[in-house]
């Protein structure tokens, strides 16, 4: 696609950027070298740390304004300033086009975007976390206003779908499509260790489980993930990124917590199949997160992602294995991959897109309430603890992420994850246990209060959904 013609027009999409980390920062700094897209509004909870990503953005000090009202906005904005707030409602008026969700705060992100889609403004979320409880209810509140709320590039699952999409108007059967985790495996082999995320662990005996043995692939590769149980080899980031593909999609995975293998590149169409092929999943059009084992001179995967396709003609794919494609030991699947993502910098396509082109990235007005990201117990959790939300990953200590049918909210129902940061637990929990609405005392949020007209939004849908995937992920 020839993306100058795509955007052909004189228009200027003005973007107002909330949240500002890496992702947010990233888009500033891309609007400074387009001429289609400008980001004039910061927001953060600190108006300090908006002035900042401005300034590293290359906005000169002097152009840049804080503003604590919305008359102060709009002269800032008559006289052409940037503006640093720590509120949406200072800047909610002004006329900009598209909100970019980018805090990483779930109930930070349901107040921001609903209150952007009220105002007239489209959505861009990076804030995945929000989207995984209430994603389908923003998606049908941005029509109800004549406006769209889409993932965006930069982000896996903006690209998965992209990816997924495209390989399904070629008319490929779609075997499987996910992501690789965020770090690699990189091993060391004179040393013996492996090195994820900064941090060495021991991994003697790797060097025997490096290929895989035709005929005992599997076997290999549960071994492989047994001597590196050390490192973690799923995350609550991953599973949250997938549960919204799946809800954009109609694909899902092959169990609650996924397979989460650790495999090398080529082997992934091989593990990712059939069982009656060699592989590990129980149907077609799965999800699934694997975690790339590398030497340190090979190429990254971490955070890219792929789709696994039936080889129809073997002609054809013969051919393109001789051209460096991935294809799988038995050669009657391949896959298709694209092995990065670059944050805010090309999240502006989504966003020109979205106002010039009304076209998200995403599932569009057919997103629906399939699955849920909930959590399940690793230790004893007592009565009277507050589950905090930690970390860059946005984890809870001693929950571990799965995905099971979406229902409504109730006291037997698993509890979506990122409800429950900040919730008192009301009675104990054993490990294993999964997390209900009878075990914790919610706080109150917009996060939950849009969770509730979600669940009456979609009612039905729940219903049809559950029954459809209760058997996949029983």
């Amino acid at each position: 696609m020839n993306y100058l013609q795509h955007f052909n027009t004189d228009k200027v999409v003005e973007a107002c950027i909330a949240g500002a980390g890496d992702f947010g920062r990233g888009v500033l700094r891309q609007a400074r070298q387009m001429r289609g897209l400008s980001a004039r509004i910061a927001i953060d909870i600190h108006a300090d740390k908006a002035v900042e990503a401005l300034r590293h953005a290359g906005v000169p000090e002097a152009q840049i304004m804080v503003c604590h009202s919305a008359s102060d906005a709009e002269q800032a904005w008559e006289n052409g300033f940037f503006i640093a707030t720590a509120s949406f409602e200072t800047i909610k008026a002004l006329p900009f086009d598209i909100l970019v969700e980018s805090t990483g705060i779930p109930d930070v992100g349901a107040r921001y975007a609903e209150a952007a889609l009220l105002a007239g403004k489209h959505v861009g979320i990076a804030t995945k976390e929000t989207e995984s409880v209430v994603g389908p209810y923003l998606t049908r509140l941005a029509y109800q206003q004549g406006r769209l709320f889409t993932p965006m590039d930069g982000d896996q699952p903006s690209l998965l779908i992209g990816l997924l999409t495209w390989a399904k108007t070629l008319g490929f059967e779609i075997i499987a499509a996910g992501k690789s985790s965020e770090y690699d495996f990189i091993w060391d082999e004179a040393n013996a260790t492996v090195e994820c995320n900064g941090v060495r662990y021991p991994a003697a005996g790797l060097s025997d489980l490096w290929e895989l043995p035709p005929g005992g692939e599997r076997e290999v590769v549960e071994a492989r993930s047994r001597l590196l149980a050390d490192i973690p080899q799923i995350s609550v980031p991953d599973l949250c990124e997938m549960v919204n593909v799946a809800n954009a999609t109609g694909l899902c995975p092959d169990r609650p917590e996924f397979h989460a293998m650790v495999l090398r590149t080529a082997e992934v169409p091989t593990l990712l199949d059939l069982q009656a092929e060699g592989g590990v999943l129980q149907g077609l059009k799965r999800l699934e997160v694997f975690n790339c084992l590398r030497r340190p001179d090979e190429l990254s995967f971490a955070g890219g992602v792929f789709v696994v396709v039936r080889c129809e003609d073997p002609h054809v794919w013969t051919l393109l294995r001789d051209k460096g494609h991935v294809l799988s030991r038995s050669e009657r699947s391949a896959m298709i991959y694209l092995p990065r993502h670059l944050l805010g910098l090309e999240a502006p396509i989504s966003l020109l897109d979205v106002v010039l082109n009304q076209q998200t990235s995403g599932g569009g007005h057919a997103t629906t309430p399939s699955f849920d990201l909930t959590a399940r117990a690793t230790q004893p959790i007592a009565a009277g603890q507050r589950l905090e939300m930690r970390g860059h990953h946005r984890h809870i200590e001693g929950l571990r992420p799965e995905i099971h049918p979406a229902e409504p909210l109730s006291p037997s129902a698993k509890v979506p994850f990122y409800l429950l940061p900040g919730a008192e637990v009301i009675r104990d929990i054993a490990p294993q246990q999964p997390i209900t609405l009878a075990d914790v005392a919610l706080p109150d949020s917009t996060l939950r209060q849009l969770r509730c007209q979600q669940d009456e939004l979609f009612k039905q849908q729940y219903a049809v959904d559950n029954a459809e995937h209760a058997s996949t992920l029983a």
